[in-house]
């Protein structure tokens, strides 16, 4: 397969938008031609998904417990025990329409009659994006969300009660974890947000009610000294600031506004491990490079980071690779 220039290569504008139209059989037919990795016939390909279609239905209906099925469940049953095949029409429609988009290439006989199909140089592009796209908005954000208890739960031992008064979460990005929020709006009486403003806007719009948003001011946050029982930072962030400020003068400010018996929380992940494994390294490669905006620490780096806040009495938490920072005043 030809290697692209990297000033021809269209990944830095590739958009999952871009493909949003794309069936899920289409991304299968894709991922078995690179698998090949060269020219496949047209009815052996249709064969080879067939196949794949059958055996991973198989596994599904053999694997699940149908018994004492709930509503939801009786329907799920019915669609996957559905008797509608895969037909060679709809993998030939299928490839014309990758075709079209230049993820497939024909090989013609006579300029006229399709002898063989096989993956371009953009039909791994294609793949790799959409992997990353999974990994970075479910994969990793669910297994953080679940980790979220634990550290309420750490936070709350710290503090010697189960509910706090105040708390503020702050976060740099422009998509907000709305899990994150839920959880921190469970365990507090009044819950602050500071962030760029149409992120509040969004959590509004979404029904998340009965949060305050708290703004900056010369560089300053908005609130008095000693006003916070706790104060949420994902620190993970490379690059990120808010309004012209970066996140340890944040985290300095967050110090400040935090009560003499609170706590200032700072989140981030551990550096993944040297790994020699021709599976792990792919997909280690591949979280990598979609998270090319965060920044990895150790907890030395944390503990500093804390320190030269002003934060005292500093504990540091490693967790299934997540990285903890826990400060008081």
């Amino acid at each position: 397969m030809t290697n692209l220039n990297e000033k021809t290569s269209p990944i830095k504008g590739f958009s999952i938008t871009d493909v949003s139209h794309l069936s899920i059989v289409e991304l299968i037919m894709l991922q078995i031609l690179l698998r090949h990795g060269r020219p496949v016939i047209r009815h052996n390909l249709y064969n080879e998904v067939s196949q794949f279609l059958e055996s991973e239905k198989k596994k599904v209906t053999s694997s699940i417990n149908f018994k004492d099925l709930t509503p939801s469940g009786q329907k799920f049953y019915k669609f996957i025990q559905s008797k509608k095949k895969f037909s060679s029409s709809s993998l030939y429609n299928n490839l014309e329409n990758l075709e079209k988009k230049g993820l497939v290439k024909f090989n013609r006989i006579n300029k006229e009659r399709v002898e063989s199909v096989e993956a371009t140089e953009y039909t791994e592009i294609l793949n790799t994006n959409v992997l990353k796209y999974i990994i970075k908005t479910g994969l990793l954000m669910v297994e953080q969300n679940r980790l979220l208890t634990d550290v309420i739960k750490k936070v709350n031992e710290l503090i010697g009660r189960k509910k706090l008064g105040t708390m503020l979460f702050i976060w740099f990005d422009n998509f907000i974890n709305f899990e994150s929020i839920n959880v921190s709006h469970s365990i507090t009486d009044n819950l602050f947000l500071l962030s760029k403003k149409e992120v509040f806007e969004n959590v509004v719009k979404y029904g998340l009610h009965n949060i305050q948003y708290t703004s900056l001011f010369n560089d300053t946050i908005r609130e008095s000294d000693n006003f916070f029982d706790a104060v949420l930072i994902p620190y993970h962030y490379k690059n990120a600031n808010l309004y012209g400020m970066t996140k340890s003068t944040i985290l300095k400010e967050a110090v400040r506004i935090t009560k003499n018996d609170g706590v200032i929380i700072i989140h981030s992940f551990i550096d993944f491990p040297k790994i020699e494994h021709p599976f792990f390294n792919i997909f280690l490669k591949q979280v990598k490079d979609v998270y090319t905006g965060i920044i990895f620490y150790t907890e030395e780096e944390f503990r500093k980071e804390l320190a030269g806040a002003g934060a005292k009495n500093i504990e540091i938490i490693e967790h299934k690779g997540h990285l903890y920072g826990l400060g008081r005043k």
